[in-house]
């Protein structure tokens, strides 16, 4: 089983259409440790680290030793921007798969859309220098599609398919904006794409290979996940809205947890 834990809902980016969680602050290393054994007790045997962005949890590098400790894979999403050469030693042994999320290649999309100018260059900086010095970690690109930027796609896909800095890449997942929580919900009428417009990105791209697979994803994929808040609860989606199965994964007996993973989840 594999599971998504949300460590923080900081972020040092403000992407207009992000789904994190506004208002849940992050727990301390001691409480977040008893989770984890409580996950390895269950039978969690990958866990996904996302946020907000991940490497503002101040205690990361030593979930991700004690995870690896206890056979857990760790894997990572995350902006990039908190990653530099002189810290990758910090993290990446403990660390077997990486997703860096960009939306577009341009420095003014970027901009305007709360990442930063300099987003798209310095992850493509640093993919090359992560593939050298740890050519076994599984490196992947994720997009976000929204309706005002559904041509960026195109773009993304040329920029990524002739940039040399890739090659260390093995996946473009394309994902649907997903309206599940936070700005996300508020701004769905915005930023969702119609079912047609979602379909020919779709019916392009999935499936398609360029220097790396290519995987076009719904949101119903992203739905599917279980995951672990901020603060240490257990949920799941249901007709399009999160359900908590365990309100506080701190104070559950591993055998109630493990009965309402039983029950409640569907994919994992």
């Amino acid at each position: 089983m594999k599971i998504c834990w949300n460590l923080t809902n900081l972020c040092n980016e403000d992407c207009l259409y992000c789904f994190r969680e506004l208002y849940e602050r992050p727990l301390p290393l001691s409480d977040n440790l008893v989770i984890l054994r409580k996950l390895k007790t269950v039978g969690i045997e990958g866990i996904t680290y996302a946020g907000g962005e991940p490497f503002l949890y101040s205690e990361l590098k030593d979930l991700l030793i004690y995870a690896k400790g206890l056979g857990i894979k760790n894997n990572i999403i995350t902006n990039g921007t908190l990653l530099r050469e002189d810290n990758l030693d910090d993290y990446l042994p403990y660390v077997e798969k990486i997703t860096f999320s960009i939306d577009s290649p341009s420095p003014y999309v970027n901009s305007d859309i709360g990442r930063g100018k300099d987003h798209y260059e310095h992850i493509k900086r640093l993919i090359p220098i992560i593939h050298e010095k740890y050519p076994n970690i599984i490196l992947e690109i994720n997009s976000v599609v929204i309706r005002t930027m559904k041509d960026e796609v195109d773009y993304m896909f040329e920029a990524i398919g002739r940039e040399k800095n890739f090659k260390g890449v093995s996946k473009w997942k394309i994902s649907r904006f997903c309206p599940l929580r936070g700005f996300a919900k508020e701004r769905d009428r915005l930023f969702g794409l119609k079912d047609e417009q979602f379909s020919k990105i779709k019916e392009k791209y999935d499936g398609g290979q360029a220097n790396f697979a290519i995987s076009v994803r719904d949101f119903g994929e992203i739905y599917s996940n279980t995951i672990v808040s901020p603060r240490g609860s257990l949920r799941i989606c249901e007709d399009k809205e999160e359900i908590t199965l365990v309100e506080n994964l701190l104070t559950t007996s591993t055998t109630e947890i493990q009965k309402k993973l039983s029950m409640g989840v569907k994919h994992v």
